[in-house]
């Protein structure tokens, strides 16, 4: 488990090229490619599910942008919601496509995700916004409607300053790799860094604290505490399955 902590640790700091590499000289013991691949394949998805399970107290006011990568020659979308005060990562969203149907998706998954309503989204002035926007948290009631505000040129870069941040920050990440070779474990590794960035990374705008600190959420600082946590609460799903099952079956056989 220690070694796929630090495999994780290492995978998502700015500059760690080669550090699945690394692992034999640090714990002395060699780690096949095969295993380390299926390490990034299972873990960071796992953590990304247990975390969708907790619920992060935002302020409301969040911001959304997107950044463009370049992935095997053609180019994709890194979509990303941030709370103002906690600078958590509400949601994040991968695609192909810049299309309101990704719109959707991204103000969609923040729903999901914080379990109510924003105060107001900060977006930039793409006519694709307000519809989708619309379509996700539009509601009868004035008092709960969320409001959108959009802005162009100058007054919507300093807006979405906070996203300009992360933007960079996941560049820097990116930079060493020497391109993202397919779409699918560009996926793994965003689904990744944005467990890292809410949960491991200590902001100093917060005074040190992660966002899932400041956004008040009792999850683990690290990932061999996030993977703990999330291997616990995949068995105790898994068993409550069975459990569900069997108690199905008995019904069933009463019933005759």
């Amino acid at each position: 488990m220690l070694q796929i902590s630090s495999l994780h640790e290492q995978r998502y700091i700015p500059h760690s090229l080669g550090a699945q590499r690394n692992l034999e000289q640090v714990f002395g013991e060699k780690v096949s490619q095969v295993t380390i691949l299926n390490w990034i394949r299972k873990y960071p998805r796992l953590v990304k599910e247990y975390m969708a399970s907790q619920v992060p107290q935002l302020s409301g006011l969040w911001h959304e942008d997107e950044t463009m990568l370049q992935c095997k020659g053609r180019s994709i979308w890194f979509w990303e919601m941030i709370d103002e005060d906690t600078k958590f990562m509400v949601t994040s969203h991968i695609s192909g496509t810049r299309s309101m149907e990704d719109t959707i998706a991204i103000f969609q998954k923040g729903f999901d995700q914080s379990k109510v309503r924003p105060r107001a989204v900060f977006v930039d002035g793409s006519h694709v916004y307000s519809s989708a926007f619309n379509k996700v948290f539009w509601t009868m009631r004035k008092e709960t409607r969320p409001e959108l505000v959009q802005r162009v040129g100058i007054r919507a870069r300093e807006t979405n300053n906070i996203v300009e941040r992360l933007h960079g920050t996941l560049k820097d990440r990116t930079k060493p790799m020497r391109g993202l070779k397919s779409f699918e474990s560009t996926k793994l590794l965003l689904e990744g860094y944005a467990v890292h960035y809410d949960c491991v990374r200590p902001h100093q705008s917060l005074g040190g604290k992660t966002p899932a600190q400041a956004a008040r959420m009792e999850v683990p600082s690290n990932w061999r505490g996030l993977i703990d946590q999330a291997i616990k609460q995949e068995a105790e799903l898994f068993v409550k399955a069975v459990k569900q099952k069997e108690e199905k079956q008995e019904l069933k056989v009463i019933s005759k």
